[in-house]
This record gives structure tokens, sequence and C-alpha cells, in this order.
């Protein structure tokens, strides 16, 4: 896999993905932040405290507000007047519509991807999708890295759809699909992996072959389904 994100590298190198991200102590309370909510470590609801952060990070609260603020922008908390900072805690309803409209997106990619692609992109990717398939999920360090094969699954069909001007902005989205999808880790079972690794592979040999319409229909239904088959809904 190591060697496949190399190479996927070239196809979404120079493409910005922290677009609007605050520079300085900011930025990088940000990334922190980021990573723990999309590694699961930050649950649905929890407070965060800006003075806390600021401890933590041997920063002033300025910098602290800021990245709350950005993060607030992304949709990843809500502050309350009064009360303080908390990790959202979505409804079945709002995940499913997030899900939704990212489906949407994703797949308008995937059909740009099965237009644009040259033979050696679709190599890669099916080579990314067999090592997805045969990847363990029996632990949270193997759920860890399934997941972030996942994640470079559809890096690769952003490159490959050559849009540039508007993967920065689905990355961000995706980011946060992948902090929801966290929460339901644990109930992701083998029927669950097999299905999403069928899917990927359809979805594959649909962009390989050059066959728009079909690969923006299984993308679709493929992000479509991520939550149900979490239990996340």
């Amino acid at each position: 896999m190591m060697l496949a994100r190399q190479r996927i590298a070239e196809h979404v190198a120079g493409i910005n993905t922290d677009h609007g991200r605050p520079g300085g102590k900011a930025g990088e309370i940000v990334a922190a932040l980021v990573g723990r909510l999309t590694g699961g470590a930050l649950d649905f609801g929890a407070t965060l405290s800006i003075n806390s952060l600021a401890e933590e990070f041997n920063a002033s609260r300025q910098p602290v507000s800021v990245a709350i603020n950005h993060l607030r922008s992304l949709g990843y908390v809500v502050v309350v007047p009064q009360v303080g900072c908390r990790v959202i805690s979505p409804s079945p309803a709002e995940i499913a519509d997030f899900f939704y409209v990212l489906a949407h997106m994703e797949s308008a990619l995937a059909s740009l991807a099965a237009k644009r692609h040259d033979a050696r992109e679709g190599e890669i990717l099916r080579a990314i999708a067999a090592e997805i398939a045969a990847a363990p999920f029996d632990s949270p360090e193997h759920r860890r890295y399934y997941a972030s094969a996942v994640d470079t699954f559809h890096a690769s069909i952003w490159g490959m759809s050559r849009a540039t001007a508007v993967i920065a902005r689905v990355r961000d989205l995706w980011q946060l699909a992948d902090f929801y999808l966290w929460h339901g880790a644990g109930n992701f079972d083998a029927g669950g992996v097999a299905t999403a690794n069928r899917e990927r592979e359809a979805i594959v040999r649909a962009i390989t072959r050059g066959d728009a319409p079909k690969a923006e229909s299984l993308m679709a239904k493929h992000v479509r389904g991520k939550p149900a088959r979490v239990g996340i809904i």
C-alpha cells in the first residue's frame, strides 16, 4: 500500500487540501484536533475547553479561539454562548443528509475520473482496491489502516477526475465523513466489509472501462450506504 500511496501522490500533488486553514499556532491546533476527531479520539458531544487546549498547546486563548472557530466552520463543533464548545452530536437524519450530499459530489468526481483517467491510473486504483479487500479488520489498528486505505482510494479518484478546483473542498467533507464513520467502526462487521469491497471493485471496473454513468451511480450508492453499514443510522 505504501508504494501505491506514493504513486497516487503524483496525481494529487499540489492540490491544497487545507484551503482556508489558519496558519501558525492556530493551524497547528486545528490539525491536531482534526486528527483526533477523524481518528475516533473525540466522541459526539464531547466538551472542548479553550483553557485546557491553551495549556496543552502552550498557546494563548486567541489562537485556540481561532482554531475552534475554524472547526466550527467545517462542521465539527458548535459553540454555545455562556456554555462553551462541544463536538457536534448529529441525529441519524442529519447524518443521512450529509452522506446524501457527499454521495452526489463523490459520484460526480467518479464520473469525471471515468472520462479523464489514463491506463496507469486505472492500474493504481485497481491495486488499491485489491489491497483494501485483503486488509484485515479485526483490531483498532487494522481498522485505522483500513480507513486510511479507503481515504487513499477516494483520493486517487479525485486525482483522476482532474477537478482541482473542488477537490480541496471535497477533502474537507471526506474528513468530516471519517469523523462520523469512526463512531460506528466497531459495528462494521464482516458482511459490511465484504459489501464495501465488492462495491469498490465494481466502481473500479466502471471507471477503468470509461463508463461514466455507471461509475457515477455506483459511487453514489456506495457513499450513501456507508453510515448504514457501520450502524450510525
